[in-house]
C-alpha cells in the first residue's frame, strides 16, 4: 500500500453488527452441571450468568458470515468495494491447512478485498484487528473501508470455563473507514475497479463536545436480567439461516448513511509470552467430544495473572490517556470484557473505574464472548453516549495479553 500523504485520516468504527443464534441455554441447565464438585457449581451459579446461546452445527465462519451480511447491508456497502477484509479467527478451525479468512471472503463477494486473519490473542485478538486495520487504512492513498468479522463459539463440549467464565457464541462485524469516507466525501476504492455508487455519508461537522463522567464507586449487586431493548442493531437470531451464502454477497440497502459509531483515539495492545499456554486444550490425542479446556494453574490464574493485569492495564490507561490529553474524570463510560460479576468487582477496586451496567446486562443474557464481547458493550452503550463522549475500552486475555482504546462518539 502507498504512504498516506499530509495528515494521518482519522480511523472510525461502525456500528457493530452481532448475529446472535436462535437456541438459548440457561446456565442452570448446564450438562458438566452433573460432574461438578458441589464448592464448584456454587462458584459457577455466583458468575452473574443467567444464560447464553448456543450455535448448533453452525460454524464460527458461518457466525462470522452472517454478521458481516447485516454489516454490509446496514452500512449501504458493496462488498466488492471493500478494501480489506479481516476475520478474527476462533480457537478451532474446521480444518488444518485450509483458509477461513478466505473462505469468508469468497462467501460475501469480497472479490478485491486483502483478506487476513487475526487470532492467538484470545479476546484481544478483535484489538489487535482493530490495530492492524487502522495501520492498513493509515497507508493507503486515499480513503478506505475494512471489514473486521468474526465468529465466536465454544471450541470444547463444556461450556463453563473454571474458575472464570461461561461461554456463548454469536457472530460480530463492523466496518472500519477512514474519516474522510466516513463523514462525507465519496467513497473510491483503490484502482477504482468499479462497484456500486460512490457511498455518501453523513455530513453535519464534528462539534467536539466532551461529556462529563457520574463516577460513582457502588459495588454491582445483583443483576442479572437479560438486557431487554436498547436501540442497537440487533437481529435476536430469530430468522433461520443457512450457511453457505451466495456468491455475489448482499445486495447492499439503499441509503445506507452514516455508519460510524465511534472514531478511535488511540489504543495501547501489550503481550506476555509467560502465560501462553495457561488456558489449553489437548486436541492431538483426543476426539472433539472429549475436548476440555484445562487451567494449568489456577492459582497462576487467580492471583499472579491478575496483579500482572492490574498492573498491565494499569499503566496502559495512564500512557493513552496521557497521549490523548483526557482526564480519567472526563471519560463517558468505561467498558471491557464479561467474565464474571466478581471480576467486574475486582477491576472497579483495582483500577478506581466503574464499570457501565450495559456489560453485566450483557454478560446475564449472553455470557463470555471472547473477542466480541468489548464489541457488543461498545454497541449498546452507543444509544446513552452523546457525541463527542469518550469511552475508555480495556481487553485482555489469559494467553495472557492486554489492550486499552480510547474511542470518542460520532454523531449519528
Amino acid at each position: 500500500m502507498s504512504a498516506y500523504t499530509g495528515t494521518p485520516p482519522e480511523i472510525h468504527i461502525g456500528s457493530v453488527h452481532l448475529w446472535h443464534p436462535e437456541h438459548t441455554l440457561a446456565v442452570t441447565d448446564l450438562p458438566e452441571r452433573a460432574t461438578l464438585p458441589e464448592a464448584r457449581d456454587r462458584q459457577l451459579l455466583a458468575l452473574g450468568i443467567d444464560r447464553v446461546r448456543v450455535a448448533g452445527g453452525l460454524t464460527e465462519v458461518d457466525l462470522a458470515e452472517r454478521a458481516a451480511l447485516d454489516a454490509l447491508a446496514g452500512s449501504g456497502t458493496d462488498p466488492a468495494d471493500l478494501d480489506g477484509l479481516l476475520l478474527v479467527q476462533g480457537r478451532a478451525p474446521e480444518y488444518l491447512m485450509a483458509s477461513e479468512a478466505t473462505r469468508l471472503q469468497h462467501r460475501i463477494g469480497a472479490t478485491r478485498a486483502l483478506t487476513l486473519g487475526v487470532g492467538d490473542l484470545g479476546c484481544v485478538s478483535s484489538s489487535a484487528a482493530i490495530e492492524i486495520g487502522a495501520a492498513l487504512l493509515r497507508g493507503r492513498s486515499g480513503p478506505g473501508r475494512i471489514l473486521v468479522a468474526m465468529g465466536v463459539r465454544a471450541a470444547a463440549t463444556a461450556r463453563y470455563r473454571p474458575p472464570m467464565t461461561v461461554l456463548g457464541d454469536c457472530g460480530a462485524a463492523f466496518l472500519l473507514t477512514t474519516g474522510d469516507d466516513g463523514r462525507g466525501a465519496p467513497y473510491r476504492s483503490a484502482g477504482d475497479t468499479g462497484g456500486t455508487d460512490p457511498y455518501t455519508g453523513g455530513t453535519d461537522p464534528y462539534p467536539g463536545e466532551t461529556a462529563s463522567y457520574p463516577g460513582g464507586s457502588d459495588p454491582y449487586i445483583g443483576g442479572t436480567a437479560p438486557y431487554i431493548g436498547g436501540t442497537a442493531s440487533y437481529t435476536g437470531g430469530t430468522a433461520s439461516y443457512v450457511p453457505g451464502g451466495g456468491d455475489a454477497g448482499p445486495s447492499p440497502r439503499p441509503g445506507g448513511g452514516r455508519s460510524a459509531r465511534y472514531r478511535l483515539l488511540g489504543q495501547e495492545l501489550r503481550s506476555d509470552g509467560r502465560y501462553a499456554d495457561l488456558f489449553r486444550i489437548r486436541y492431538r490425542e483426543l476426539p472433539p467430544e472429549r475436548w476440555a479446556e484445562e487451567c494449568a494453574d489456577e492459582n497462576a490464574y487467580s492471583f499472579q495473572l491478575a496483579i500482572e493485569s492490574r498492573n498491565r492495564l494499569r499503566d496502559l490507561n495512564a500512557e493513552l490517556l496521557r497521549r490523548c490529553a483526557t482526564a480519567q474524570d472526563e471519560l463517558a463510560a468505561v467498558v471491557m470484557q464479561n467474565l464474571s460479576v466478581g471480576a467486574f468487582a475486582f477491576w472497579q477496586d483495582a483500577l478506581g473505574l466503574k464499570i457501565a451496567d450495559v456489560c453485566r446486562d450483557n454478560l446475564a443474557g449472553h455470557g463470555h464472548l471472547g473477542p466480541a464481547d468489548v464489541l457488543m458493550n461498545l454497541e449498546r452503550l452507543a444509544p446513552s453516549v452523546p457525541a463527542g463522549g469518550k469511552v475508555l475500552v480495556m481487553n485482555s486475555s489469559p494467553v495472557a495479553a492486554w489492550c486499552t482504546a480510547l474511542v470518542e462518539r460520532l454523531p449519528d
